[in-house]
């Protein structure tokens, strides 16, 4: 019975497309499982969290990954990204996100540059080029953009800042969501990063996350996150099964929804420092 309402809600959707238009996507599994903290998180191996991370440390690489909402079977979602250097100090990134449910799907493109401003500071921006499809309504596409830094004050702090559609560009009648991210990485050791981050939409409160990264083995990496608004418990893991390629997977449980699994493959070319 507490599944309904979620159900009606789905079936209402398309009715409510300027209401509801891109709301915030599922993450892929590695960032799901630390809660969502990944603005400051110091590399590439969950992802492309900050646009200032398509600059780092000359790295090519891609992640696919795939989720579903809450468990229910006819909502889906799927990400592809890529990252690769073409310079010293500089890189390019590219991503794709799909969400839906037969009669409503919404669709995200971003590419990204990053650079190396100094030795220890990162910088990059991105295009979005975002598309609803409705069939018994019709589509809408739209284009925004979003700046990230990165920066490494000490040698085991790092620190990031995204702010995402910051001209509050409309699409379908309505505002998209203006979101300014802060947060911080402490690498306490080798094998144990701690990540804090705040999500502030102009629209909603602020949002807290907050995740732990822990290797015990050289293949193995466990991941543990929680976040506010409602407040949600997020776990997941990753193994390494070849030199440069890992798999994840990741699951957070909403008080209200229930659990939303998710999994992920990532190929990086540079070998694991871990």
């Amino acid at each position: 019975m507490m599944r309904l309402p979620l159900f009606l809600w789905i079936a209402v959707l398309p009715v409510c497309l300027s209401a509801q238009v891109f709301m915030r996507p599922v993450d892929h599994a590695a960032s799901l499982a630390l809660g969502g903290a990944s603005v400051a998180y110091p590399g590439l191996e969950i992802g492309l969290g900050n646009d200032a991370m398509a600059g780092m440390r000359g790295q090519s690489g891609a992640l696919a990954g795939s989720a579903i909402p809450y468990g229910i079977s006819g909502w889906s979602t799927a990400t592809l990204q890529g990252f690769l250097p073409i310079g010293a100090s500089n890189g390019v990134g590219a991503e794709i996100n799909i969400s839906g449910i037969p009669t409503y799907r919404e669709q995200r493109y971003r590419l990204l540059y990053g650079r190396r401003l100094a030795e220890k500071v990162w910088l990059g921006g991105s295009v979005h080029v975002l598309r609803v499809a409705a069939p018994e309504y019709g589509n809408a596409s739209t284009a925004t953009f979003s700046l990230g830094v990165l920066a490494n004050p000490v040698s085991s702090v790092w620190l990031g800042a995204m702010v995402q559609n910051p001209f509050q560009q409309e699409m379908a009648g309505t505002v998209l969501p203006a979101v300014l991210r802060l947060g911080a990485a402490w690498c306490v050791s080798a094998t144990l990063t701690m990540l804090a981050e705040v999500e502030k939409d102009l629209d909603y409160p602020s949002q807290v996350k907050a995740g732990v990264e822990y290797r015990p083995a050289r293949p193995l990496v466990l991941r543990m996150g929680v976040r506010t608004g409602p407040g949600r418990v997020c776990f997941g893991a990753g193994l390494r099964i070849q030199r440069n390629l890992e798999i994840g997977t990741a699951a957070e449980w909403h008080p209200d929804l229930g659990l939303t699994p998710a999994a992920m493959l990532v190929w990086r070319k540079k070998q694991y420092s871990f």
